[in-house]
């Protein structure tokens, strides 16, 4: 019986082992199904808690730019989410009698990556607003206007040919210019007016010697005519010099030619060999250098007491003054062939301002500001793109006679489907002076602060109308230089002007000016009718110029809303002022252009809604880990954790999901 019960009880235990095993077996499995399905769950809570806090997005500005963004102040991102994910976990708070085998714990929230809307130069705009377009313009209208401003591809190269060829001719120009300087420092003779006058104080003023053209190295009857009354026999002034008031005209008058000798050194030190390629004859350095050393000597007597043998002296050393040693080529020079410059005329009219040259006089230009213009840009620009400093480049033409013309047509050919896109969301929700003005907006012409970013209505306006008649003046320009009926009008009047002086590459610089002038006001009556609301072409040929050369005599707000009222209304490959801003936008870097949006969004919402609103505080896209906890359901038997030595009370999942308001 003994033998029995053990054989029995052995299989007893036997069976008892088995069992237990099975149960690990079946509990293992249950509780490693449990876990994914545990994994899953907790992803899709983090998930749905991440997109429950999206639907928190600002709604000013959904309401007013259709924008979405979540404003990362006040409650803490993690601390909304554990909150949107506890109901999830903890069904029993919902449903106290129920039972739930996936029931956790979120013990931990960390939120990482915020991509704040100034970020990678406002990229996160940048991609709401292209998202926002793509379902509210057709792709046609995007081709449309790619292919219309493509055809300004051809002018980003001719803009360039251009500013080089009026740099060069400017700088070949320089010498002639040196040289005419020179006449009048040294000879008194002033050409550089259109008519040959006579200056007061020059190196040659003073002589000793006989009165007559020989005496001066000149050989011209017209020079000679203009100076001969201006020079005077030093001998005249030594004999008075007994007399005090003699005495100072005669030191006055030794210092004013000593300034003018020195001006004149240092060009000749500047120009080096380039002297005898302007046919200037004689060591025009060593004269001025002698003749300076006489002068600064006799400064020196006339500051002590005058005495004979002191008037001696300065008669002798007067007797080494050189006036005929340093001669210039004045042929050609006629006193009669200098006739008004167009340049004068516009350089005039430009004074007051573009915008009253090309607005009507009833137009009341806005007065609003701001006081921090482009507040984003500054904040978030070190390593983003640079803004030039601006140089208004139509009063640069007109005074300094530079020809900027690259940076009127810079990007407008390499336009990409999303800047349309961006210019497209402009017209929609903001403002420029040809459209609605909007109530309430920090600023009234939006448009234009956009593009040039300055702080108030009236310097962004005056600014892109600047940019609008460099960008016209590109196209009209190659259409004048084009045509060689209008480059002969133009070499014509350049001769009537500076053709007197005899110097070729002067009389080729002006030409061009006066080309670029020509082109410079058409452009002024096209922005004109632009802001009237007319259609310009994109394109334009020479007979299309409105403008007769004659006309660039009469240049005022007058005569550019006269020729403006007659242009002809076009159509098809033509643009209108929005158009060519948009345009002008290209040119523009796109995170420039975000960032201004930015500010513009930001002050509109404070003034209206939100006083305290940061819109660089908004994010759209972040990173969210949550750390969960799963208690054990399956394998938490004692004998079961004994058996393999671990304590098994919970389940640990780490998840990590990505929430953002557009797809990747």
């Amino acid at each position: 019986m003994m033998g029995k019960n053990r054989s029995t009880g052995s299989i007893t235990v036997f069976l008892s082992l088995s069992l237990v095993i099975i149960l690990a077996l079946i509990g293992t499995m249950v509780e490693v199904t449990r876990g994914k399905v545990c994994r899953m769950q907790a992803r899709r809570v983090l998930k749905l808690a991440s997109e429950s806090l999206m639907t928190e997005y600002s709604r000013p500005l959904f309401e007013n730019y259709s924008l979405y963004f979540l404003e990362d102040e006040g409650k803490p991102l993690a601390r909304s989410i554990s909150e949107y994910a506890a109901g999830t976990l903890s069904p029993d708070v919902l449903f106290p009698d129920s039972m739930d085998v996936y029931s956790g714990t979120l013990r931990h929230v960390e939120v990482e990556e915020k991509r704040y809307a100034g970020d990678d130069g406002g990229t996160a705009l940048q991609e709401q607003i292209v998202s926002y377009m793509k379902r509210r313009i057709s792709a046609d209208k995007v081709k449309t206007f790619l292919g219309k401003s493509g055809e300004m591809e051809p002018f980003s190269e001719r803009a360039e040919e251009m500013e080089q060829k009026a740099k060069q001719e400017k700088e070949a120009v320089g010498e002639c210019r040196n040289v005419l300087e020179l006449m009048r420092l040294i000879d008194g003779v002033d050409c550089t007016g259109g008519r040959v006058k006579g200056q007061k104080y020059f190196v040659k003023k003073l002589f000793a010697g006989e009165k007559k053209p020989g005496q001066f190295g000149i050989s011209e009857a017209v020079v000679w005519k203009a100076v001969k009354n201006n020079v005077s026999e030093v001998f005249d002034h030594l004999d008075r010099l007994q007399e005090e008031s003699a005495k100072r005209e005669f030191a006055k008058i030794v210092w004013q030619v000593g300034e003018k000798t020195k001006e004149a050194l240092q060009i000749v030190t500047e120009m080096g060999s380039g002297l005898k390629k302007m046919n200037v004859s004689g060591d025009a350095g060593g004269v001025l250098a002698s003749n300076l050393h006489i002068l600064e000597k006799t400064s020196e007597y006339l500051g002590q007491n005058v005495t004979d043998q002191g008037i001696s002296e300065l008669k002798q050393m007067w007797k080494s003054y050189n006036t005929s040693g340093i001669v210039f080529d004045y042929a050609g020079i006629n006193e009669k062939g200098g006739a008004e410059s167009p340049m004068s005329v516009f350089s005039d009219a430009i004074s007051g301002g573009l915008a009253k040259l090309v607005l009507k006089k009833e137009f009341q230009v806005s007065k609003k500001s701001v006081k921090e213009p482009d507040h984003y840009h500054s904040l978030y620009g070190k390593n983003r793109t640079r803004v030039k400093e601006e140089v208004n480049g139509v009063k640069a033409f007109a005074e300094d006679e530079e020809v900027d013309f690259q940076g009127a047509a810079k990007g407008i050919a390499s336009m990409a489907v999303s800047d349309v896109m961006s210019c497209e969301y402009m017209k929609r929700f903001f403002s420029s002076v040809r459209s609605q003005i909007k109530e309430g907006t920090r600023l009234d012409y939006e448009w234009e602060y956009i593009l040039c970013g300055k702080g108030s209505d009236k310097k962004n306006l005056e600014s892109v109308i600047d940019r609008l008649v460099l960008l016209r003046s590109v196209i009209n320009t190659a259409a004048l230089l084009s045509s060689s009926e209008k480059r002969e009008t133009a070499h014509t009047a350049a001769l009537a002007v500076v053709g007197f002086t005899g110097m070729e590459p002067l009389i080729r610089f002006t030409q061009t000016m006066f080309l670029v002038l020509w082109g410079m006001t058409e452009s002024l009556v096209e922005v004109a009718a632009l802001l009237q609301g007319k259609k310009i072409p994109i394109v334009k040929t020479a007979k299309d110029i409105a403008v007769n050369f004659p006309e660039l005599y009469r240049i005022g707000n007058a005569y550019i809303m006269e020729k403006a009222d007659h242009l002809p209304k076009k159509g098809g490959r033509s643009f209108g002022y929005e158009e060519y801003v948009l345009l002008l936008m290209a040119g523009t870097g796109r995170d420039v252009r975000c960032y201004r949006m930015m500010d513009l969004m930001e002050w509109n919402i404070r003034d209206k809604e939100v006083a305290n609103f940061h819109f660089g505080q908004c994010i759209d896209r972040f990173q969210v880990t949550g750390q969960f906890s799963y208690a054990a359901k399956f394998f938490r038997m004692p004998v079961i954790q004994k058996m393999i030595n671990r304590q098994w009370n919970d389940l640990q999942q780490g998840i990590t999901v990505h929430a953002g308001y557009v797809s990747e």
